[in-house]
C-alpha cells in the first residue's frame, strides 16, 4: 500500500496548532467537562482563579476518568474521584491524601495541554511532539464591546476530514452551486500562519443552492429577499492556523446596515469526524439598533451556510490528485500551506 501524497491524509495524524474545544460560557467556575478530540479523552475544568485547564482524562494511578461523577475540583486543582489523587493544570500530582510521599513517577505522569482563552473561546494547543505553542490567534477587539452581544453558536459533529473543510477558503467555484450566489470579486492571500479570502458575493435567485434539512425557515426565500436589496457588502475571511477561521463582514443598504464577526472552527474528533462550529456576534453600523427579527435570524442563516457545505462533505471522497481547471482557485497552493501543520518542526 502506497503512502498518501500529503501528511494530513495519514491516519491518526492531526494538525499541530490551536483548536477550539469550548466557548467560555460553557465552562463556569467550579465546572468540569469531558472532551473527546484527536481520538483521545480529555478533562477540562475551571478552578477558583478562573483559569481553564485541560489534561488527559485518565488518572495515572489506576485509570479512573477524572471527569467521572462530575469531577472533583480543589481550588485550582482536580482530584481523582476514585482515590483522591490531586493534579494541577500542568498534570503534576501535587497531593495523595493517604500517602506520606508522592511517587517520583507520579509527578509528571499525566499530560497537561497548553490552553488559550481569548475572544470568548477556549482553545487547546495540540502537538504530538510537544513543541512550544505559537501565539498566532489575534484578539477580536469588538468581542465584549457594547452592543455586540454574546456569541451565538451552533456546533455539530459531522462526518468529514479537516482537509475537506479548510479547502472552502480558496474554492471560488462552489458559490453559485452550493450557496446561491455569484462571485463579484475573489482574492486569496497567504501568510506564514494565515490564508485569507477577500470576496464579494451577490445573492442571485438564478444561482443553484443547497438547502440543509431541519431549518425552521425557508432559506431560499431568505436568499431571494436579500437578492432584491441594494446592499453594498463585503467580507474578509482568514484562517489563523489549521482550524480557526475569523470572518468579518459589513453590509450597507437602505433597509439595514450592520457588521458582524464570525468564528468558524473545525476540531478533529477522530480520523472520520470533526466538530464543526459557527459562532456569530453583530452590531449596527448606524445609531439605530438592529431589528429584533434580524438579530434572531442572521446567526441561524450563518449556521445554515455551513450546513450547505456539510451535505457535500458527508458524501464526498478526498482526491489526492484532483483534475483541476483554471477557474478552480489555488487549491494546490492551499494544500502545500496546510501541509506545514502536519510536518515535524525544524
Amino acid at each position: 500500500m502506497t503512502s498518501p501524497k500529503y501528511a494530513f491524509l495519514q491516519a491518526g495524524h492531526y494538525a499541530r496548532g490551536w483548536h477550539i474545544v469550548l466557548f467560555s460560557s460553557e465552562l463556569a467556575p467550579g465546572e468540569v467537562k469531558r472532551l473527546h478530540y484527536f481520538d483521545r479523552e480529555f478533562v477540562a475544568w475551571r478552578g477558583e482563579s478562573g483559569q481553564p485547564c485541560i489534561l488527559d482524562a485518565y488518572c495515572p494511578h489506576l485509570g479512573a476518568n477524572l471527569a467521572s461523577d462530575g469531577g472533583r475540583i480543589h481550588g485550582d486543582n482536580i482530584a481523582c474521584p476514585f482515590h483522591g489523587w490531586e493534579f494541577n493544570g500542568t498534570g503534576e500530582c501535587v497531593a495523595i491524601p493517604y500517602a506520606k510521599k508522592i511517587p517520583e513517577r507520579a509527578k509528571h505522569a499525566l499530560k497537561g495541554w497548553p490552553v488559550m482563552e481569548r475572544n470568548g473561546f477556549i482553545a487547546l494547543w495540540y502537538c504530538p511532539d510537544d513543541s512550544a505553542p505559537v501565539d498566532y490567534i489575534p484578539t477580536i477587539d469588538d468581542w465584549g464591546a457594547e452592543n455586540w452581544g454574546e456569541w451565538q453558536f451552533q456546533r455539530s459533529r459531522i462526518r468529514a476530514q479537516p482537509c475537506d473543510v479548510i479547502e472552502n477558503i480558496v474554492d471560488i467555484a462552489h458559490f453559485p452551486h452550493v450557496h446561491g450566489g455569484n462571485v463579484q470579486s475573489f482574492e486569496n492571500r497567504f501568510g506564514d500562519y494565515t490564508v485569507t479570502q477577500i470576496s464579494k458575493v451577490k445573492r442571485d435567485p438564478e444561482a443553484g443552492m443547497i438547502t440543509p434539512p431541519g431549518l425552521d425557515f425557508d432559506l431560499v426565500d431568505v436568499r431571494n429577499q436579500g437578492a432584491g436589496m441594494d446592499a453594498d457588502a463585503w467580507g474578509d475571511a482568514t484562517y489563523h492556523g489549521p482550524s480557526i477561521m475569523y470572518y468579518y463582514t459589513e453590509s450597507r443598504s437602505p433597509e439595514i446596515s450592520f457588521r458582524s464577526w464570525w468564528v468558524n472552527y473545525h476540531t478533529p474528533v477522530n480520523d472520520d469526524e470533526v466538530d464543526l462550529c459557527s459562532a456569530v456576534i453583530m452590531s449596527s453600523l448606524t445609531d439605530e439598533p438592529l431589528p429584533e427579527e434580524f438579530t434572531r435570524l442572521y446567526p441561524v442563516t450563518a449556521h445554515a451556510a455551513f450546513g450547505q457545505d456539510v451535505l457535500i462533505w458527508q458524501d464526498k471522497m478526498y482526491r489526492e490528485d484532483p483534475i483541476l481547471c483554471d477557474g478552480d482557485g489555488p487549491i494546490t497552493k492551499l494544500r502545500r500551506w496546510y501541509e506545514q501543520f502536519y510536518l515535524p518542526v525544524g
